[in-house]
């Protein structure tokens, strides 16, 4: 598989699991760990797919999927994790 994933996430166990896999299936990884790092490696890394946690600092993960749609076209999974419920 060949593609550019960015996974957004503050838990770093979830990014490390996350990007270890993906790295496994040949996936360029480039992640962000807030909200405003999010969006300023979006914009200039142009990732294929973005997993995105809703629990950010700074800028919350609704907030950074709304500003995304605005500038991009770029599928987004919104990642949910159990300390959320």
């Amino acid at each position: 598989m060949e593609g550019k994933i960015l996974i957004i996430d503050d838990d770093s166990a979830v990014l490390d699991n996350l990007r270890y896999n993906l790295l496994k299936e040949n996936y360029t990884v480039v992640t962000a760990i807030h909200g405003p790092q999010a969006l300023e490696v979006a914009r200039t890394e142009k990732p294929d797919l973005i997993i995105l946690d809703i629990m950010l600092p700074k800028l919350d993960g609704l907030e950074v999927c709304r500003i995304l749609r605005k500038e991009m076209t770029v599928p987004i999974l919104m990642l949910v994790t159990g300390k959320f419920f």
